[in-house]
């Protein structure tokens, strides 16, 4: 039985000053960060997620609705939702290994989350947020798109630890968002597991967000 995600965080807004250096380095041009100052995960079962499906890759996983189909392109693992013949609706995930200590892994992960989307027209809204765990970090994008005169939502996250860096993209037609039953992008990204645990979860608390600029491609 899969878990539906809650998650309750209480935040204040502070100016947007970052004391470590690596959240220093991260980022050059924010808006607003915020504090968090309480941060909890409740889970409950959820029977819609039941059926949903549990894919495996090396020790991640990422769990879909039922129908969507798993398969390799040069390394990524990449998840195709069902009825859509050109492809355009996706889940892919990429694992990095932090192998290179001279590399800079919060700049990497921001030419990740900027990358261009192959086919697609940037529509209005383009958020970027970076997360600040008590362990790690990430950083995460909403963005509109368009392509063949249909709109699409794209959710990207790269996930940074100790030893990988992880790269996650989920592209979907609005029209599927729409027609799914609750929130389809927070179930999928509720359910992701790295090292067999939970991405979000109570013991690696949220401490800080920090809405980013000059995103835009």
């Amino acid at each position: 039985m899969l878990l539906h995600l809650i998650l309750i965080v209480t935040c204040t807004y502070c100016g947007p000053t970052i004391s470590e250096e690596e959240r220093q380095a991260a980022e050059q041009l924010h808006d607003d960060t915020i504090d968090v100052t309480s941060f909890d995960i409740e889970r409950e079962n959820s029977p819609a997620l039941a059926k949903w499906t549990a894919v495996e890759a090396g020790r991640e996983i990422i769990c879909t609705p039922p129908g969507w189909t798993p398969h390799r392109e040069d390394g990524t693992l990449v998840i195709l939702a069902p009825d859509n013949a050109d492809s355009t609706e996706r889940i892919s995930f990429t694992r990095f290994e932090k192998d290179t200590p001279s590399l800079d892994y919060p700049a990497l992960a921001q030419q990740l989350i900027n990358a261009p989307f192959p086919g697609f027209q940037l529509a209005e809204g383009d958020t970027v947020k970076k997360l600040m765990f008590q362990h790690d970090f990430a950083v995460e994008r909403d963005v509109s798109l368009r392509a063949k005169g249909r709109d699409f939502h794209a959710y990207c996250l790269v996930y940074v630890n100790d030893r990988n860096l992880y790269h996650f993209r989920i592209i979907l037609a609005k029209s599927r968002l729409k027609a799914y039953q609750g929130d389809l992008i927070d179930d999928i990204v509720g359910n992701l597991q790295i090292d067999r645990k939970h991405l979000m979860r109570n013991d690696n608390p949220l401490q800080q967000v920090i809405y980013l600029t000059g995103h835009l491609n």
